[in-house]
């Protein structure tokens, strides 16, 4: 196989730190190829070697068996499955478990492996997921392998942070993190696609804002009848603050009496508002009028009910483009829906949770996100969806809303300091939006051209281009992928679009 070096690196890591360790890299990036290398180094060394590989879900599976029957060597290494309804005889050499049905069987399945002196690599994706009470069954056999313990080898794989309690959960069964690959290296060195991320600002229509703000009232009287019983919570941090709330909540059976329980239900229906405020659809339909219809769009809606609307408004208004993804949904439409949208017989497709992670869509290019958890690891997987590189891909853009007068947090995710972002501000009466640096850049663009002696004709069309381009993300695209698109236009207006984006793109990045 072809590695990055990143891979090659991580490889020889992973061997150094005696074939175990935890790999966290982003989402795009390779770490399944890069796994499948790791096995076949281990293999090299050990031609008896059994692989156990667990994904927590039963889309990671299968497309985890098309990555493995691609690089099988010979029938021997075809993988088998264990879990959602099938159960291979687990003494292949390489079988795939789904976490919830490996709890009570991968532990015994590793002991007999290594009860016949055979060596054993467990290969746990999205890692993360393993360190619940439930989860965390799959390694019941590591704390008694005995003499057994060199025949084991490991190797955790996930794109997001740990930092948890339960991490002693992970290092203990898989041990420490070996090797870390981030957005900025990935994208520095064309791992992945280059991606621009874009915080758009919305605000609640009247009604909204009138049940948020009373809401508020509402949380801030439960907190003060909350603190006057508990002050042990007064100065912890909100992590621990909400740990501990949760926990007197979950004492009193979430009993709406007790002060702690209707706190958090004041919390949840607040949340709830914001969350699923129409300002959110109507942003996010005004940020589709002005894409282009050959962009592929990942919509992640807050609740089912909220992807409908979202998929109804967009089917009326822009024919049936649309489809939508959702766990209530049966596997065989969910495939039909997927094969739709990877033919392109569908352009845009709204989802929930379901798409978070262990769904490969590279043709992609647009994640817009209605509303995002404060959980890093569900930003991250999202931003994950539309910057792994395909052929017909130059770059990727994520829009993400949020309502200035709501609790949201104004940015989409730390750590993305080094990358291209743009700020939107959004209207909801009005459907427009603004950027003052932008507006200000084309401004100035178009006062040069008036002073330069222009004719009205051509002023006219630098007008309409920097309009076109306000709510894109094609001003901050690399300068080689705009004058590509300026080569490759097909009219002249598309090609004036892109001369006035290269200019407005270089003026931007320097005020």
């Amino acid at each position: 196989m072809q590695l990055y070096d990143w891979q090659r690196e991580c490889l020889r890591a992973w061997e150094k730190n005696e074939y175990r360790g935890i790999v966290n890299v982003v989402t795009g990036a390779g770490k399944t190829v890069f796994a499948i290398a790791a096995l076949a180094s281990l293999e090299r060394k050990y031609p008896n070697l059994q692989v156990k590989v667990v994904v927590p879900t039963i889309p990671l599976a299968r497309q985890w068996k098309e990555i493995l029957l691609h690089r099988a060597p010979s029938e021997e290494w075809r993988p088998g499955f264990f879990g959602g309804g099938v159960q291979d005889d687990p003494s292949r050499r390489v079988m795939i478990y789904i976490v919830n049905s490996a709890r009570a069987a991968l532990s015994g399945h590793i002991r007999r492996d290594l009860s016949l002196n055979r060596h054993v690599l467990l290969i746990c994706d999205e890692c993360h997921h393993y360190q619940s009470k439930e989860n965390r069954k799959i390694f019941s056999f590591v704390d008694d392998m005995g003499e057994r313990r060199p025949y084991y080898h490991c190797l955790g794989l996930s794109a997001t942070p740990f930092g948890t309690k339960d991490d002693q959960v992970l290092q203990r069964a898989l041990g420490h993190q070996i090797y870390r690959y981030d957005y900025n290296d990935a994208a520095a060195e064309g791992v992945i696609s280059p991606f621009i991320v874009c915080e758009v600002s919305a605000s609640f229509l009247p009604e909204e804002l009138e049940k948020y703000v009373e809401l508020t009232d509402l949380v801030q009287k439960c907190l003060g009848a909350l603190l006057s019983i508990h002050k042990e919570l007064k100065g912890l941090s909100r992590n621990e603050f909400l740990r501990k709330v949760q926990r007197l909540a979950s004492e009193a059976d979430m009993d709406p009496s007790d002060p702690a329980a209707a706190f958090l239900i004041a919390t949840y229906r607040r949340k709830e508002v914001s969350n699923l405020a129409m300002a959110r659809v109507f942003c996010a339909l005004s940020i589709i009028r002005k894409l282009r219809d050959t962009d592929r769009v990942l919509l992640f809606c807050e609740r089912i009910e909220q992807a409908q609307t979202m998929a109804g408004f967009l089917n009326r208004e822009l024919g049936n483009c649309c489809s939508i993804y959702h766990s209530g949904m049966s596997k065989d439409a969910r495939t039909r829906i997927m094969e739709a949208f990877r033919t392109s017989q569908i352009r845009l497709l709204v989802s929930c949770k379901c798409l978070d992670e262990g769904i490969d869509v590279p043709d992609a290019n647009i994640a817009i996100v209605l509303s995002s958890s404060s959980v890093s690891r569900q930003r991250i997987q999202r931003l994950g969806r539309v910057i792994r590189r395909a052929d017909n891909k130059d770059a990727a853009c994520l829009y993400y809303i949020y309502v200035r007068e709501s609790s949201d947090d104004a940015a989409y995710l730390a750590g993305l300091e080094n990358n291209e972002t743009f700020f939107l501000r959004y209207f909801s009466r009005e459907q427009v939006f603004s950027d003052e640096l932008y507006e200000y850049v084309a401004s100035s663009l178009l006062q040069r051209a008036r002073e330069s002696g222009l004719p009205k004709e051509q002023l006219a069309e630098i007008r309409r281009c920097a309009q076109e381009g306000l709510a894109r993300a094609d001003a901050l695209l690399p300068d080689a992928i705009q004058k590509k698109n300026q080569a490759a236009a097909r009219d002249v207006h598309e090609r004036n679009y892109w001369g006035v984006m290269r200019k407005i793109g270089r003026d931007y990045r320097m005020s």
